[in-house]
């Protein structure tokens, strides 16, 4: 069947979107059923195959869950990044720091680029939204974490570049399943999490202000601090780790 067409882009794109970018967005919480297909086509305006074929779409890429005899409900977070393509030449676990963060500064001073050119009224309410949680839970270093993440990921949705979202959602989980552990260190410093907000708060200010270069220079610092933190919080850990244990040497010569 040809693709319908709604405006200029193919109507289950246009359902894919609107549902993907909700799912985001926390609009659509994780475990929450989706409407039926034909109520999702009465309320977007299009067929029931533009919903059908758009949520075959979502959940072969690991946003939504079909559960037999029930809807479709949002994937929980840890099931929501499906294997990569690339999988079998993507190993986390022999990626250095230093080649994690190239990429992503690379990534995300375009990402950002494009955001300064695309980002419309419903973006940028996200992104302060993000930047008001991340604000709010300095004494939380988990929710301070998500609020982070969900900031970047904003920057992202702000592109309207599907190609270019999921590929920073895939790179987030393959990143975050390496350095996870140091990561989390991150947000136990309030000095470290006051100067992520200044960060933010410069980043979506450039976003908002139509500023390129400027969005660019300020995403690329913030992310040369948070390379410069993971790298000395690196090196402390594998020099804990090349210390003898002084109990275990004690048992050996006894």
């Amino acid at each position: 069947m040809p693709c319908e067409e709604r405006g200029s882009i193919c109507k289950s794109e246009f359902v894919f979107v609107q549902l993907r970018d909700n799912i985001f967005r926390g609009e659509l919480k994780p475990g929450e059923p989706l409407p039926s297909a034909r109520r999702l086509a009465e309320l977007m305006q299009v067929s029931k195959y533009a919903v059908d074929k758009a949520m075959n779409t979502l959940a072969d890429l690991g946003y939504i869950e079909r559960r037999k005899g029930q809807r479709c409900v949002v994937a929980l977070p840890h099931t929501q990044v499906p294997s990569s393509p690339f999988s079998f030449i993507m190993n986390p676990r022999s990626a250095t720091l230093d080649e994690l963060m190239e990429v992503r500064i690379g990534l995300e001073s375009h990402g950002v680029t494009l955001a300064v050119e695309r980002a419309d009224e419903r973006d940028i309410a996200f992104l302060k939204h993000s930047l008001a949680e991340l604000m709010d839970g300095d004494r939380d270093s988990e929710r301070s974490r998500d609020s982070d993440i969900r900031f970047h990921m904003g920057i992202a949705l702000a592109t309207h570049n599907s190609v270019y979202i999921d590929l920073i959602r895939h790179f987030y989980s393959y990143m975050f399943d390496s350095i996870s552990d140091l990561h989390d260190q991150l947000y136990e410093n309030r000095s470290n999490h006051q100067i992520i907000e200044q960060h933010h708060y410069k980043i979506l200010d450039a976003i908002v202000s139509r500023d390129a270069n400027g969005a660019r220079r300020y995403m690329a610092q913030h992310i040369m601090f948070l390379r410069s933190f993971l790298r000395d919080r690196n090196t402390e850990r594998n020099a804990a780790a090349s210390k003898p244990d002084p109990q275990r040497s004690e048992s050996q010569l006894s």
